[in-house]
């Protein structure tokens, strides 16, 4: 029989809904892997006894056996906080150090193998720079870990039964065409995006996001569609020239580069004709242009994947919700797909191999 691939699943921030919505997915964990969680044990079994579940987290040292019983979950314990670091809701500058660390371990193990891909459950950006980690998020810390120059953030997410069945067959999760969304740009003002675009930029957001899917999702010619930054896509010139002078451009690099791609085309109707399977992905200039429609659709279950990594990693499209950690009020659904996803990246790229 082969091996199940490893993944590696970060608690994220002990304080908010991460140690939840980690074993709440792992109660229906993905067929065709294993899962090993990265994190602290104390906080995990208190978790469990408070959800009343049934799953054992248990102490995991490296090169143990995995366990057989689905009932126990095994725990690389990288913390060891104290009672008053531990409270759900109250989020602490040793709770931002330690959920660093739970990542910082998870990239190594990937990268040396031990592990087939990383999921990662959400951190507070607050408590990593109180902790003195000036990143804005995983994905930027990400691409420093694995010493990667150009990162990406994709969000992918199926559209919800109002928008209909569709007769083709298609891939992703309930048997509907995702709506796929990859960020030029990622966290900035909004007034910065402009000055922050570029034909190189765009051009290398399409040909990662075209790789990306061609090996990790089986699509050999992924279609894609790039849309413009100002109403109507510029109304040739009218409504601002960034359309003109750098979108256009970039489609045709990446075009002559090989990719399927159209663009720029107007952002107030793109996404529709992403959901009813026109493309496979869209490319997305600034972060809520992306967003916006990617939460309308799939608020219960988009994934948030960085491409260009040399490792696999995706995670739920939430944050730490420290509002309602401890109450026993966090949907799992996100996390469940994320760990869906990864799954299905691993087996991929394993029967490509």
């Amino acid at each position: 029989m082969p091996i199940k691939p490893v993944l590696g699943v970060t608690m994220g921030d002990p304080a908010g809904v991460g140690p939840e919505v980690v074993l709440k997915a792992l109660q229906s964990p993905p067929p065709g892997c294993r899962v090993i969680v990265l994190g602290d044990l104390a906080v995990l079994q208190e978790t469990a006894a408070r959800l009343a579940s049934y799953l054992h987290p248990y102490q995991w040292q490296v090169g143990d056996a995995l366990p057989t019983d689905a009932r126990q979950i095994p725990v690389l314990a990288l913390s060891q906080l104290a009672q008053t670091e531990r409270i759900p809701g109250q989020p602490t500058r040793a709770g931002g150090e330690v959920s660093y660390r739970y990542v910082e371990n998870g990239v190594r193990f990937t990268l040396d193998g031990a592990l087939d891909g990383l999921v990662t459950a959400p951190i507070s950006k607050a408590m990593w720079q109180a902790a003195g980690h000036a990143y804005p998020g995983h994905t930027e810390l990400l691409a420093a870990l694995t010493d990667t120059a150009e990162v990406r953030m994709m969000l992918d997410g199926s559209p919800p039964s109002f928008l209909g069945d569709r007769s083709e067959p298609v891939e992703g999760r309930g048997g509907k065409k995702p709506l796929r969304v990859i960020l030029v740009t990622t966290h900035m003002p909004l007034a910065q995006v402009p000055g922050a675009l570029s034909c190189e930029r765009i051009a290398k957001t399409i040909t990662v996001a075209a790789t990306h899917l061609r090996r990790f999702y089986g699509l050999p010619q992924p279609s894609l569609a790039v849309a413009g930054l100002n109403p109507h896509a510029g109304e040739a010139g009218a409504f601002g020239d960034e359309e003109q002078r750098l979108i256009q451009p970039a489609v045709e690099r990446a075009r002559s580069a090989g990719c399927n791609v159209v663009g720029p085309l107007p952002a107030d109707t793109v996404f529709v004709r992403a959901v009813r399977g026109e493309f496979d992905a869209v490319i997305c200039q600034y972060h809520d242009q992306a967003l916006i429609p990617l939460k309308l659709l799939s608020w219960e279950d988009g994934v948030n994947v960085t491409l260009g990594l040399p490792i696999i990693r995706t995670s739920p499209d939430h944050g730490t919700a420290f509002d309602i950690a401890g109450h026993n009020k966090a949907s799992p659904n996100s996390m469940q797909a994320a760990l869906r996803l990864a799954a299905e990246m691993t087996q991929r790229t394993r029967t490509a191999r």
